[in-house]
């Protein structure tokens, strides 16, 4: 029996994270299978360029998987928390990409959930799971956020929730001098279990 298909991505490089992206980083380090509740699951791990054209095409190939989960990552300048995405939004993607391109209009053009509103939201319990997985942590890792932003983690967020709000969810990380990869990939794996808790 196939495994059931849990979708990752990370970003590429862009200015001000030429030399590597933390969240990539993060996610390239994840297992490639995971058991939970006695259900096994693959783990693809995608990095994406940080341009408009490449989410365009990626995200719709992650859909035809598919899958049962979706977590996109990236990095946030200015966090020191790992930060669940709540939200997302239609109209506000007005900057160039790292190859310089723009969207033809500052609109996501969404043909799913999100043809008749600027605001998509997550399913998920965002709230229930940060509080959960910061149990017991004398400093609290994880914080929930409604700003995704307005440049691709924004849009690669808006995109896949147009596709089903049951299944993505947006995980914003530290840089890497801020927070350890590995402790970001741990992190970004206890999201991962607690969304399969939500689902299952």
């Amino acid at each position: 029996m196939d495994k059931k298909v849990i979708c990752l991505t990370g970003f590429g490089p862009f200015a001000g994270n030429e030399s590597c992206n933390a969240s990539w980083e993060a996610v390239k380090r994840l297992p490639e299978e995971i058991t939970v509740k006695n259900h096994s699951f693959r783990l693809e791990k995608l990095e994406v360029p940080v341009m408009y054209t490449d989410v365009d095409k990626t995200v719709p190939e992650i859909w035809k998987q598919d899958p049962i989960l979706v977590i996109h990552c990236g990095v946030h300048g200015s966090t020191d928390k790992i930060l669940l995405e709540k939200c997302a939004f239609k109209n506000c993607y007005g900057r160039p990409d790292w190859d310089g391109k723009c969207l033809p209009t500052s609109s996501a053009d969404l043909c799913g959930h999100g043809q008749n509103c600027d605001r998509l939201e997550t399913k998920f319990n965002v709230d229930k799971i940060a509080e959960e997985l910061n149990q017991g942590k004398g400093e609290p890792l994880f914080e929930t956020s409604t700003d995704v932003g307005s440049y691709l983690c924004g849009y690669i967020y808006v995109k896949s929730l147009d596709f089903s709000l049951d299944k993505t969810l947006f995980i914003h990380v530290p840089k890497e001098f801020i927070m350890n990869p590995t402790v970001v990939k741990q992190g970004i794996l206890d999201v991962v279990h607690k969304c399969l808790d939500q689902i299952l």
